[in-house]
This record gives C-alpha cells, sequence and structure tokens, in this order.
C-alpha cells in the first residue's frame, strides 16, 4: 500500500503495519521491501488480540491473517477487511480499501 498510499493523505489517516513477528525480523523485512509506512512488532499479540484480528487467519489464535482495521483517533476500530481464504484472493485492491475507508469516514478527502 505504500507504493499507493498518496489518496488517504488527504483523509488524515496513516498506515500502520502491525505483526507479531520481533521487531528486528520486521525491520529487515520493512527495509528489504523497500517500506516506508510505520513498521511496529506486536509480540504479545495484545493489540492482534484487542482488534479481533487473531480470528481469520490461516493460524487462527496463532498469528494474525491479512486483516485490515481502519482505528479512529479514540482507538475505537471504526472498518474492517478480512481476508478469510478458501479460494479467494489474499488481496485486496488498494482502490477498494480507498473507497470503503473515505466512505466510513463521510467521504472526507
Amino acid at each position: 500500500m505504500d507504493e499507493q498510499w498518496e489518496p488517504f493523505e488527504a483523509l488524515d489517516v496513516k498506515l500502520v503495519n502491525i505483526m507479531v513477528d520481533p521487531m528486528n525480523a520486521l525491520a529487515a523485512e520493512a527495509r528489504d521491501r523497500g517500506m516506508t509506512s510505520i513498521v511496529a512488532a506486536d509480540e504479545d499479540k495484545s493489540v492482534s488480540t484487542a482488534y479481533d484480528a487473531l480470528e481469520f487467519s490461516m493460524h487462527p489464535g496463532i498469528k494474525p491473517g491479512h486483516t485490515f482495521v481502519l482505528v479512529n483517533k479514540s482507538g475505537r476500530a471504526v472498518w474492517r477487511w478480512d481476508w478469510i481464504g478458501h479460494g479467494q484472493p489474499m488481496y485486496v485492491e488498494v482502490d477498494d480499501i480507498y473507497e470503503d475507508v473515505a466512505k466510513r469516514l463521510g467521504n472526507r478527502g
């Protein structure tokens, strides 16, 4: 999403990639992939648990899946998209995410 983030800037949202892997592994991967957005480690899975990101996964309860969560400035999840697998592509179009987020935010931007 980093490469296609520009339209989101007008929506006053930030992209934060949260994964349960150790930070040193995440830093190396982010560098290798040329990521410019925030990368955060959730090694104790407290954030993943708080936003119910462990349910829809290839490893339920162990690792989060491909989940997008829009969290408002109060910390409340106001939108989400989960890849649930089983024949579905492991990808969602960035334009689709943008449209959903903009709609949820009242088409601000």
